[in-house]
Parts: structure tokens; C-alpha cells; sequence
């Protein structure tokens, strides 16, 4: 079993299976359910309420932000983080009742996407308080008393930070090193460790503190609880918890202000915790359960604050890039009367308007509260994020050398300074954050074919006696020959309004067939690699990005059709058109991709290489390994 998968495990027993319905879980079991994509109409005076508010962002960004400036100080002034404070653009999901707007998830990602548009950097800032902060936490499980102190301070004037990433732990949360043990009186936890790239850490009054608690486990009424015990000693192991860190506190550190390749104006921190001591009223809901509550508030900035952000980077891109396109002259012709750049352009375009569809999408799904769209919410991360580098990349093309050079060089002589290479450097954040696509991949396919690998965990179990194995295989048999011939069966559309328009029938008979068909390709894989299957990275991946593009193109048509109705753009269906013959073809490529493929010879030249077998490729030049880069102090 790979290391990557037990990392999941991991994390899996540290929260709950699928509370809800998934569209993607059905996806990938061959038979989609359509009827979880279609939302409820927004309530017209939530929509107003959102935009009007969009609008006093907007002239609030244009009269008192300089993006420019935040680039080239690699600073956010404090006038403008207590402006937006004022507006209440910290307390956006934040209940009225403790001081916020009280906005839905759709009304939060409109904002960000305005405030992404202008900046990106003041974008992050705004959303990781109110994503993964304090805030969130404590909303959803922190105790009265805690919400009635901490969220007027949160949504009013206090910014707050999360802190879970340590040097030695990106995405395997689950191996955090940082830990908090009772004292001797039960008032309070030592804390001792460290956390990196901790954004808002340098400028934060508060931080979401995730450390482990050395306790005794025990059931009560069938239940497995956690009670910590003093000094750590005697404890049956060291559980997640979640804090609330005064960082005021003493012991607590910045030890570092990160920098990066891109988003220079992000405070992001190493901290270091030394002997910190952290009232025992200040754990987030029950001990043991930190990972779990982690997890849960990482969705809100998958689905929700990434797609936003991203989507105001490409729009922000769209019109200078038009306006290139259509004023730059080579050899007496507009770069706009080029065919490569018309693809190009009509690529960039439909899957802009895919990204938009997606996004509001997951936020209206995310509004209903009736499902679990934690696969969703990390589809809609991967693939806004992936996108939007690649739409950035496409624009910087179109700008040629001007695409290369900063704003500010552009201005001093009077050029148009627009920072499209700004925008390429920042983009590549989004990528990492709140989960790698690379780890994020294997991730929805994990959860999204958690029942197939339950299902069968016992048959590949390595302590089985030959007859017990054969006795598994055998009820393996009987659920998955009537399952597997039923996915050859074709399936009706369900009898809703939306199915019976021309083009989301077309896009949801394609997507239903192609299901049965990448749920069939799933059990042949599954079979031909049995245990192995959960190595098998190549696989998982083509799995997640066909599942991707198909939910990307349910959400375009439906968008598409919802924008004809309320807004009468007709011209939208030729950018959902654009976006699904691209999207249909690379779902083409990939299934072919899952029998025939060449990926193992460069797996095989990978792992040689990791082995040193190919010295010769570092002949030539001046040799340094990667530790003749530290630099004594």
C-alpha cells in the first residue's frame, strides 16, 4: 500500500465518511445523479444584497487600493485593512447576530471575485479569515461563550490566521508534531512547536491552532472520547485538537516573515511556540477531533475562497488581453486576424466562462447545506486553479515581451502598465494552497471510490488464509456481475425541465454514458491491479480529470441555460459550446489513455534517476547539491 494513500487513511479515521449526497461519488459509480445539480433559484433580495455590496467594495478598491503599490512594498497598508473593516468585508459569513453580513457562500465568492480582480493579495487576505480563522471553527463548533467574545472581534477588527503546516508536514496533516500538554492544574496546555507558511501570521490577533494532545481514550455511552492528561503522562496517544492562539501570547514567535516567487503582499509566517500556554477554554469543540474540523474548514476554502480569487485573477486578465490582441501590428496584420491567436483567444474564453459556471456552482451547492461536496469542492479547487495558470499563461503569450516585463518598467516609459507576469507568478499559489493538486487528485478519487475500496479491503487483506480470500472474492462476485452488467445499460435523464433543452440533453446523455463507461474501466483497472491499484498515481489521476471535465461541462450548460433565462444572453451557448468540445476531447484522450500508455517507461526512468543511475546529467556544469545551498550563519 503506497504511503499516499495511508496518509488518507489517516486523515479518513479522522472524520466522518460521506455525510451526504455526492455527485461525483455517483460520477464514478456509472450512474450520475443529475438532480443534485440543479439548485433553487437565488432569493432576488440575497442576490440585491450581495451586489449592492460588490458595488461599495468596487469603489472603496478604485479610490483607496494601489495594487501597484502592494506589489512593490510587498505591503498591505494598514488604512486599507481597517477600511475594509469598516465596510465589513472581514465579517461576510459571520451571523448578524455577532456583528457580520450574514452573507450566503454565493454572495462571499461575489465579492472575492471583485476584490480579486483589483487584487489578488488583498483577495487571500480578506478570505483566510473568514475560511479557515478562527471564525469558521468556532461558527461550527466552538461553544456559545466563545462565539458571543471572539466573532464581534473577528468580523469587526481583530484579523486571524491558521496554523497547521509545519516544515516537515504540507499536506499530510495528519503527521502535525506540534504539541499541547495539559499542566499539572488542568488550566491550561503548554505548547511547544512550529508552523510555517502561517498566512496573516505576521499581522494576526488570533490563529486556528492545530496541535496534538497527548490523552486517555474512553467510551462513553459507545462513544470514543479523549480526556487529556496532565503532563502527557500515561496517555494512550497524542490527538488532533484545535486551539484558539492568542498570538500575543508570550512564547509565541514570528520568527520569520515567508517570501515567495509571486503574491508578495501576503504576510505569511513561520511561527515558532515556545511554552505557550493556551487556556483549557480555548479548544475548539472536543479534543481528538482538530484533524476532523481541519478538514471540514478547508473545504470552504476549496470550494469557495480559491475558485472566487481565481476567477477575478483571469477576469482582470480577459479585457486587457482582448485589448492586445486588437492593437498590436506584426507584419501589417492584428494579432486579432491571427488564427492561431483566435484559437488561442476562443479556448481562453470558453473555459472562463466554465470557471465562472463551476464556481457558482459549488457556491449555491454549498448555500443548500443538503449535500456532502467535499469531492466537489476539490474538483472545483483543481480545476479553477489549474485553468486559471494555464488561461494566464495563454494571455501572457498574447502579450509577447510586454507579457514579460513588470508594470512598473512598462511605466516608466509610458507603456500600458498592465502586470500580466504579476498575475502568471501569483497564479501558481493557488495551485499549492489549500491542498496541491497532486495530492488533491488522488484525494477526490479516494473519497469518491471509497465504497469500491471498502467494499473489497477485506479480499486484498495480506493476513487472509486461501480459503477465506476465495470466499471474499466470491460475495465480491455476486454484488459486482449484476453492477458491472448494469453499467452497459443506458439510463433516462431525469424528468426535470432543465434535461429537455437541446444542449444539456446532449451534454447529460454524453456524461451518463461516458460514467458507465469510466466506471467499467474503473473495475478493469481495479481487478488488474488489485491491491496495487492504490500505487497507481497515473490511474487516479486520469480517474479524478475525466470526472473533472465532465462535471465541468454539466455545470457550463446548466449556467449557460440559467444565463439565457435570467439575463437573455443567447451568446453564452457558443462559449459553453467552445468549452465542451475541448473539455470532451481531452475526456476522449484520457480514456483511451487508461489501457494504452507509455507513462511506465518514464516511471521507470524516474525512479533510476532517483537513484543516482544517471550521473552524466550533471556533467558540464558546476556541481552543487541541494544542501551546498545552506548558508552558515
Amino acid at each position: 500500500m503506497s504511503s499516499l494513500f495511508q496518509g488518507f487513511e489517516r486523515i479518513e479515521e479522522a472524520r466522518e465518511r460521506l455525510a451526504g449526497e455526492s455527485f461525483m461519488a455517483s460520477l464514478y459509480d456509472g450512474r450520475p445523479d443529475f438532480t443534485l445539480l440543479l439548485t433553487p433559484p437565488e432569493p432576488p433580495a440575497e442576490k440585491t444584497a450581495g451586489e449592492a455590496f460588490c458595488k461599495q467594495v468596487e469603489a472603496f478598491l478604485m479610490h483607496e487600493v494601489d495594487p501597484d503599490e502592494i506589489e512593490r512594498q510587498a505591503k498591505i497598508p494598514d488604512r486599507v485593512i481597517q477600511g475594509l473593516f469598516k465596510l465589513g468585508a472581514f465579517g461576510m459569513k459571520i451571523p448578524k447576530e455577532y456583528g457580520g453580513l450574514g452573507f450566503s457562500y454565493t454572495n462571499y465568492g461575489r465579492v472575492l471575485t471583485v476584490i480579486a480582480s483589483w487584487s489578488n493579495i488583498l483577495a487571500l487576505t480578506v478570505a483566510v479569515p473568514q475560511s479557515i480563522g478562527i471564525a469558521m471553527p468556532i461558527l461550527l463548533f466552538g461553544s456559545a461563550d466563545q462565539k458571543k467574545k471572539y466573532l464581534p472581534l473577528v468580523a469587526k477588527e481583530a484579523l486571524s490566521a491558521f496554523a497547521l503546516t509545519e516544515p516537515m508536514t504540507g499536506s499530510d496533516a495528519a503527521n502535525v508534531r506540534t504539541e499541547a500538554v495539559l499542566d499539572h492544574t488542568g488550566s491550561h496546555f503548554l505548547v511547544n512547536g512550529e508552523k510555517l507558511w502561517c498566512t496573516n501570521g505576521p499581522i494576526a490577533r488570533y490563529a486556528t491552532l492545530i496541535a496534538r494532545v497527548p490523552a486517555l481514550r474512553v467510551e462513553c455511552d459507545g462513544k470514543v472520547e479523549w480526556v487529556p492528561v496532565p503532563r502527557g503522562q500515561q496517555a494512550d496517544d497524542r490527538v488532533h485538537t484545535a486551539f484558539i492562539l492568542d498570538m500575543a501570547a508570550p512564547g509565541v514567535v514570528v520568527s520569520q516573515r515567508c517570501q515567495f516567487e509571486g503574491c508578495r503582499g501576503i504576510e505569511n509566517a513561520h511561527l515558532i511556540l515556545k511554552n505557550v500556554q493556551v487556556p483549557i477554554e480555548h479548544v475548539i469543540g472536543d479534543v481528538g477531533k482538530g484533524l476532523k474540523y481541519a478538514l471540514t474548514i478547508l473545504n470552504v476554502g476549496r470550494g469557495i475562497s480559491i475558485p472566487a480569487i481565481c476567477l477575478g485573477m483571469a477576469k482582470q486578465a480577459w479585457q486587457p488581453t482582448l485589448d492586445r490582441a486588437n492593437t498590436r501590428v506584426t507584419f501589417q496584420k492584428p494579432l486579432a486576424e491571427r488564427q492561431t491567436q483566435q484559437i488561442r483567444i476562443g479556448n481562453m474564453a470558453g473555459h472562463l466562462f466554465a470557471m465562472e459556471a463551476l464556481s457558482f456552482l459549488i457556491w449555491r451547492l454549498a448555500d443548500q447545506h443538503r449535500q456532502d461536496i467535499r469531492i466537489e469542492a476539490a474538483v472545483a479547487k483543481i480545476f479553477c486553479s489549474e485553468h486559471t495558470i494555464q488561461f494566464l499563461r495563454d494571455a501572457q503569450i498574447l502579450f509577447g515581451g510586454m507579457g514579460y516585463e513588470t508594470a512598473d518598467s512598462k511605466q516608466a516609459r509610458g507603456e500600458a502598465a498592465f502586470g500580466i507576469e504579476q498575475l502568471v507568478r501569483d497564479a501558481e499559489m493557488y495551485r499549492i494552497g489549500e491542498g496541491a493538486t497532486d495530492i488533491l487528485r488522488p484525494f477526490v478519487v479516494r473519497e469518491g471510490l471509497s465504497h469500491h475500496l471498502e467494499r473489497a479491503k477485506d479480499f486484498y487483506a495480506e493476513d487472509r488464509s486461501i480459503l477465506e480470500q476465495t470466499r471474499q472474492g466470491l460475495q465480491l462476485a455476486r454484488f459486482y456481475v449484476p453492477w458491472y452488467l448494469r453499467q452497459w445499460r443506458r439510463r433516462p435523464l431525469p424528468d426535470r425541465k432543465a434535461f429537455t433543452h437541446l444542449q444539456v440533453g446532449q451534454v447529460a446523455r454524453y456524461t451518463e454514458q461516458t460514467s458507465r463507461r469510466l466506471a467499467r474501466e474503473i473495475l478493469y483497472a481495479m481487478t488488474r491491479f488489485q491491491a496495487s491499484f492504490r500505487d497507481e498515481q497515473r490511474l487516479q489521476n486520469c480517474i479524478e480529470a475525466v470526472g473533472e471535465d465532465l462535471f465541468a461541462m454539466l455545470a457550463t450548460v446548466l449556467y449557460a441555460k440559467q444565463q439565457t433565462r435570467i439575463e437573455g444572453r443567447t451568446t453564452v451557448w457558443e462559449l459553453a459550446d467552445a468549452f465542451c468540445a475541448s473539455a470532451k476531447q481531452r475526456v476522449e484522450q484520457r480514456l483511451r489513455e487508461f489501457r494504452h500508455h507509455r507513462d511506465y517507461l518514464a516511471a521507470n526512468t524516474g525512479t533510476q534517476a532517483l537513484k543516482g543511475y544517471y550521473p552524466s546529467l550533471s556533467d558540464g556544469i558546476i556541481h552543487r547539491r541541494l544542501n551546498d545551498y545552506l548558508h552558515k550563519k
